[in-house]
């Protein structure tokens, strides 16, 4: 069993997923490769969520939000941010505060709010929020965004997001203390194991993963992950997760002509006639070039991505998987209970389902 080396801890934080209700639609083609979902995604669209988490510390009476999402009038974000995502079409929803404030959270209660990077669909709309809250942001983030707009007309970043209140970088090599976590440079937030930032830079300069333990006996975590993978067909299959021989409940629906019985079908129609390699042991796609701020390394990223989800004791929360859309609980209900409620082996394999139409009706039982 692979088994991540995190440092021992005795105390748990509380995670609280958040879905806003925006939806993004565009080309995953646009993060993948080799470019397979092309056509599945013509015969059926996806409408990514972008989630965000409430992390509270009990004990020491702190919270923090990782990640906004998607704020909710689009037009507040500087022309740039809006040129860059012509591409990609947005339904908006609420805005984070609101949705916070609406589940009985205090605001002012709220410490920081950590961006996992820069991009849009996870800054969201600080403003909502007091001007004690801080703003914490990856390492790059001060040397390459800034000055923001509209002091820079072509910046990705509204002065009025951070205005006002502190802004503060992290520095890795500093505050780290040498400490790794799967491969990532971590930092111990809150300084007695509960909650680490991750440095997985590969998509942007400045990204960050949360690591959350949500129970210390036994132990459990959930993978904060944003954007170190758009979708689960670039960290699944893999080494100690193959496709398994069956599949149930089948992809392709309860009374497929493809199923071997009821709700059941041979996993080797996806490795042997979707996967680009024939493989059932290694991932579908990795990260396409030309997007991520680093390829390779955002492909090492998601690479150190897979043991994490790999191992029995993390849950892996990808900023838009939509395949968990149906299997989560949402703010004000916690994450925590997520492995007695079974949201990772019922998710695992449900992003099957969006590459069934790649399967060929000659493969089906006759």
């Amino acid at each position: 069993m692979v088994s991540i080396n995190v440092p021992n801890g005795q105390t748990a934080v509380k995670v609280k997923v958040i879905d806003n209700g925006a939806r993004i639609t565009g080309p995953m083609a646009f993060f993948l490769d080799p470019p397979i979902l092309a056509e599945a995604q013509r015969r059926e669209k996806m409408h990514a969520p972008a989630f965000s988490f409430l992390v509270e510390h009990e004990g020491l009476q702190r919270k923090v939000v990782f990640d906004l999402g998607i704020r909710a009038n689009p037009n507040q974000y500087p022309p740039a941010v809006l040129k860059y995502h012509e591409a990609f079409s947005l339904v908006t929803g609420r805005e984070v505060y609101d949705v916070l404030k609406d589940g009985g959270v205090d605001l002012s209660t709220i410490e920081a709010i950590i961006w996992s990077h820069h991009h849009m669909d996870h800054t969201g709309n600080p403003n909502g929020f007091p001007s004690s809250t801080d703003l914490i942001v990856g390492p790059g983030f001060k040397e390459t965004l800034l000055p923001s707009y509209p002091e820079n007309p072509e910046a990705m970043i509204g002065q009025r997001d951070y205005e006002g209140r502190n802004l503060r970088q992290l520095d890795f090599k500093e505050e780290s203390k040498g400490l790794t976590i799967g491969g990532f440079p971590a930092i111990d937030y809150f300084e007695d194991g509960s909650f680490y930032l991750l440095q997985a830079p590969g998509h942007s300069i400045d990204h960050m993963a949360g690591l959350a333990r949500t129970s210390t006996s036994p132990e459990k975590f959930i993978l904060m992950g944003a954007d170190i993978g758009h979708h689960a067909s670039q960290w699944r299959p893999s080494e100690h997760r193959p496709i398994p021989k069956e599949l149930t409940p089948s992809p392709f629906g309860a009374e497929s002509r493809f199923n071997l019985r009821l709700n059941v079908c041979p996993g080797e129609l996806f490795s042997e006639h979707v996967h680009p390699q024939g493989r059932d042991d290694v991932p579908f796609t990795r990260v396409k070039a030309g997007h991520p701020y680093d390829a390779e390394q955002a492909q090492r990223d998601v690479e150190r991505m897979v043991s994490f989800d790999e191992d029995d004791r993390i849950m892996v929360i990808a900023a838009h998987d939509f395949t968990l859309l149906p299997m989560l609980e949402y703010f004000p209900k916690e994450a925590n209970g997520w492995h007695e409620a079974g949201w990772k082996e019922s998710s695992r394999w449900e992003f099957l389902k969006g590459l069934a139409c790649l399967v060929p009706e000659t493969a089906a039982r006759t």
